[in-house]
This record gives structure tokens, sequence and C-alpha cells, in this order.
């Protein structure tokens, strides 16, 4: 069968401007993903990126001239918009087109497609397995039920992502990083209960993390490599350290094969802290950056989030990667339920005392699918009227009685400056057993 996949994240991201398609954007491992099964099976396979387009009146054209008989359409919260728009125009250009919802938004908000008469079927968790069955029922001229769950895959037995379908190349998260630079994923899930995630991943992925084995993905990023270079990396996992036996295994054959490439990847304090043997490992095999989700300076939010760390952990932690000379991207939330101002500037505090190298804040915006987002609606909290709100950004207000101006004026106090290694050590020093929020309060560097 003819398929286009469609891409709608124009909501952030923009159409193309100045005449000029970009020629640099991040891909979508979904759709790639998609995209390299579909093909094995003998489906000939299209992307519309709506990155691509100067605009919606592109759009019909590019359909015609495509000819798909089914279109599938993968949906962020945040695109929605986009996405339904997108999913009307295909009816309207050719109404014979099946139309096929899938992704995060759809396997949690299901509700908000079902009587959308330009949706066709609504597809729920993971594809690689079931959507080419879905295709060859189609072709068969049987009908699946609307509503479609997906059952997951053995990640070791589906192809490689396809790193042709984008027509772009990934430019680095971070300047300093040399291009060919590429993103990839090992695994799917996250074993923590954080409850501004929580159970949405879950109930997409599964209880349990499902990665694939070092040496499978040792192999992609070799094929990668001879296909279109490698020059950097960044893992896309959740918590890639969470598996420390992994990670381990990964660093034996990353050196062996002569990679040495720098690479990024996601880390939680705590395991930080646990295992500074495993990043003095990393480091040298080439981790240039940690993306840190630091959350909150203060002990009470980082336990109304769940988040299983401690305040003291985050100061510890940041001292470890500054010593170690790894740069530190600091994901935290200001204007979360219930948090006072003592405890924003607790978290300013932080920011300011560890010196990310990329300070990386939003205003907590609830997600969809989460336990936190249950709460904000059950409290009547929520200020998200439209589905473009849930761009998780420094700038709209997202939840009720939080005085965003004031958070505004706190985000102005978290500048970038490199934490010096003294700065680092005194911070290490701090003892790891009853926490002294005087001596961080009155810290200075």
């Amino acid at each position: 069968m003819k398929i286009a996949l469609l891409y709608p994240a124009v909501t952030n991201d923009g159409f193309a401007v100045n005449d000029i398609r970009p020629k640099t954007a991040w891909m979508h491992h979904g759709l790639c993903y998609i995209s390299a099964v579909l093909k094995k099976e003998g489906h000939s396979v299209s992307l519309i990126d709506l990155r691509q387009l100067f605009g919606w009146h592109e759009l019909p054209g590019i359909i015609k001239s495509i000819k798909p008989e089914v279109v599938g359409i993968t949906i962020m919260s945040l695109d929605f918009d986009a996405a339904v728009r997108s999913a009307k125009i295909i009816k309207e250009t050719d109404k014979n087109i099946k139309v096929v919802a899938g992704g995060v938004h759809p396997s949690l908000m299901e509700s908000e497609l079902a009587d959308n008469p330009d949706i066709d079927y609504i597809f729920k968790g993971e594809a690689e397995i079931t959507f080419p069955k879905v295709l060859e029922d189609m072709a068969g001229g049987r009908l699946p039920t609307k509503v479609i769950t997906g059952e997951r895959p053995d990640l070791d037995t589906i192809p490689f992502v396809d790193r042709f379908l984008f027509k772009t190349i990934e430019a680095p998260v971070v300047p300093y990083l040399k291009m060919p630079f590429i993103t990839a994923t090992a695994g799917r899930g996250c074993m923590y209960n954080c409850n501004f995630c929580q159970p949405a991943e879950r109930s997409i992925f599964g209880s349990k993390v499902r990665r694939l084995s070092v040496e499978r993905f040792m192999e992609e990023l070799t094929l990668t490599k001879d296909s279109i270079g490698l020059n950097s990396l960044m893992i896309h996992d959740d918590c890639l350290v969470e598996d420390v036996k992994w990670v381990e295994r990964f660093l034996h054959l990353y050196t062996k094969d002569g990679f040495r490439k720098p690479f990024v990847c996601q880390a939680r304090a705590d395991i930080i802290v646990k295992n500074p043997g495993l990043f003095k490992d990393m480091k040298r095999s080439g981790l240039a950056m940690l993306l840190i989700g630091f959350e909150s300076g203060s002990q009470r939010m980082l336990n109304f989030l769940r988040k299983g760390t401690t305040v003291e952990q985050n100061y510890k932690a940041a001292g470890i990667c500054k010593r170690l000379g790894i740069r530190i991207f600091a994901n935290f939330m200001l204007g979360m339920p219930t948090e006072t101002r003592e405890e924003v500037m607790e978290t300013v505090n932080m920011i300011k005392t560890i010196k990310p190298y990329v300070p990386s804040p939003t205003f907590y915006t609830p997600t969809p699918g989460s336990d936190l987002f249950d709460y904000c609606i059950k409290h009547d909290l929520s200020l998200i009227d439209k589905h473009e709100d849930y761009k998780r950004n420094p700038t709209a207000p997202k939840i009720k009685g939080v005085d965003y101006e004031f958070l505004r004026k706190a985000l102005e106090e978290t500048v970038k400056l490199p934490l010096s290694v003294k700065a680092a050590r005194k911070i290490d020093r701090l003892k790891l057993g009853r926490f002294n929020k005087k001596k961080i309060k009155n810290y200075k560097i």
C-alpha cells in the first residue's frame, strides 16, 4: 500500500519561512521506526513534515502528488490542533484516504478523537507489530475497530529506525558538539514514579523498561556511522543510567569499537551520587553532558512530585559532574501546585549555586495522563484551554493560584556561569546525612 506518515510539529517549530525550507531538524523516532517496519513489509512510505511547508495551502497539493491510501499522523498533545486540521484537509482533498491517528495524545486521550469524522482509526500504544497487521486487514477488506491497541514489540526484533525518512539533518543539542550529530533511543519506558509523568508512560510502554541489547544498539550506531557519519550522539532514553550493567557494557563496546565520540544522555541526581565511578568511566568514554531533572530546590516539592530524590542529592550530583568535567543541562520547574514563594527561591538559589552549562526552566504544565494532571483537574487548577498551551515553556500561565510575574522575575536570577572546581568540591563535601538547608541557603561561590 501507499502510506504517508505526517509529522504535525508546527505549533512549536512553525512553518518554513523566508522561502527557505529548514535543512536541520530532529527526526521523530516513532515515525522512523514505523517507516522501517512498513518498508520491510513492502509498503511504499512517504513523509509529510509540516515544518517543511510554507503554510497550510501546500498540503492539498502534496496529498494529490503522493496519492496515499493511508495517512498515519503522530500526535503530541501540543500538536493536537495541527494534526486535526491536517486530517480535515486530507479528507477534503480525498475522502477515500484512511486517516490513522497515533502517538502519545491518542494513546492517553482517545476520547478527544473518538467523534472526529476525519479520523478513521485511533491507534493506542506502540505500532510496529500491529500497524502492519491493520494495513493487511484493510487491503483484504477487513475493517478494524476504530480504536486499536498496539502490541509491545521485543525491541531487538524490529528494524532499526529509518534515518532517511526525514530529509533534514539533526542539529546538535548544544553548539560544541560536532556534526554529524544523531539522536538515538536504546529503550522505552521509565521505572520511576514522578507524578508529572506517570502513569502516562507506563500506560503506553508498560510497567517495565524495555531496552535493546547493547550489541544490537552498537550495531545500529555502527550502521549509522557508516551510512551518514557520527561525530556526536544524544541518547533519548528517559533515564539510560538506571541500568548500570547495561551502561557498563555499552561503555566497553563503545570504546572497543573505536567510537569515543562525545555523547549526551539523561540521568537522575540519586543515580549520580550512588555511582560516581560509573560517571567517571562514562566521561572517559566520551560523555560530554548530562541532562539532569533536578526539578526543585525544595524537599517538600520533590516529595510532592514523587521524584524520589533529595535536594542534597541535587547538589551532590552537581558537584560530582563539575569535578569530572561533565557539563550539566539542568531541567527544573517553577509554578507547581502548592509551591510557595520561598520554595521557588530555593529552586532559584539551587540553580544559581550549581550554575549549569544549560539552565532549562519550565513553568509546570499539566500533562495528560499523569497523576498531577488529574490533581489539577480535580482541584480546578488548570488554565489550559487549548492544546497549544501544553507547550512547556517559562512564559505562559498554566495553573491557577500562581504569581507568574514573580516567577518571571525569579527566573532572571538563574544566570549561566561556570562553577569552579573549588566550588564543586565545597558542594561535594556537604554532609550526606541530615541536610543543612541553612548552609546551602547562605552558600557563596
